[in-house]
């Protein structure tokens, strides 16, 4: 049995309370296992929950039940690390998933680790991968598309498979196909490719260190407003939680 990362609950979804380091070196772990057995039985599935998607969870069982089916679920979103404070959980940063990404394909880019790229719209995966393999040229790329061929992603004998088609679409489809294909870890990356790509400008590293990267999608994607409404819901289930918690407390 694989073994698993710790996890602390806010508001019904599970998330890794280890740091960024040790979850990385976790995967990296579980990796080299499975490449020195070449028995992959065991599937290392990565979530990226934002404060949107737990949102979206509080009004959907079936959502709630999605993300927590994940090994390793990072808190993605200064929101996730906001609440945790707040509730008192044991998660100390802000993981982001598209850095994670980048590191974990660094720190295999000069191995025996293949890599498959599948979502996004039709040639961002293949720009994803390109990209990537310009800044590590030893990277091995196994499949890139926006589309899923089963026949060709098993010939490719991957072993990291980035899947890319949003949430919950991709969360989804890992946990219907993972036993299929013969990727050891599989991770949900949402708009990570677009990012990597060059497709959408990330904001400068001085506004993702104060939590505000949020501001600068907004102005580069006003349609994301819709979105960021549910990060007051989030905020007021928080707040609500958290006085439930003190009351329960006080009439003890």
């Amino acid at each position: 049995m694989t073994h698993m990362l710790n996890k602390t609950k806010i508001l019904g979804v599970g998330f890794t309370t280890a740091k960024e380091e040790k979850a990385l070196e976790y995967i990296l772990d579980e990796l080299s296992k499975s490449k020195k057995t070449l028995q992959r039985k065991d599937k290392i599935t990565i979530f990226t929950p934002n404060p949107e998607q737990v949102a979206a969870s509080a009004r959907s069982r079936e959502l709630r039940d999605l993300l927590n089916q994940a090994q390793v679920s990072l808190p993605d979103g200064v929101g996730i690390l906001w609440g945790a404070r707040f509730l008192g959980k044991p998660i100390y940063a802000r993981i982001s998933g598209v850095d994670f990404m980048e590191k974990l394909v660094k720190s295999i880019a000069e191995r025996a680790v293949i890599t498959g790229y599948l979502g996004g719209q039709e040639g961002v995966a293949e720009a994803t991968a390109n990209c990537l393999k310009k800044k590590w040229p030893k990277l091995r790329v196994g499949y890139a598309s926006h589309l899923y061929n089963k026949g060709k992603m098993i010939q490719s004998d991957l072993d990291i498979l980035f899947v890319a088609f949003g949430f919950p679409k991709q969360e989804r489809w890992i946990l219907e196909h993972k036993d299929e294909i013969p990727a050891t870890v599989i991770m949900a990356v949402g708009g990570s490719f677009d990012f990597i790509a060059g497709r959408i400008p990330r904001a400068p590293n001085i506004v993702r260190k104060f939590g505000l990267e949020w501001i600068f999608r907004l102005i580069n994607q006003p349609w994301r407003i819709f979105r960021q409404l549910q990060i007051l819901h989030f905020s007021g289930l928080i707040f609500w939680e958290a006085l439930s918690s003190r009351l329960k407390r006080f009439k003890m």
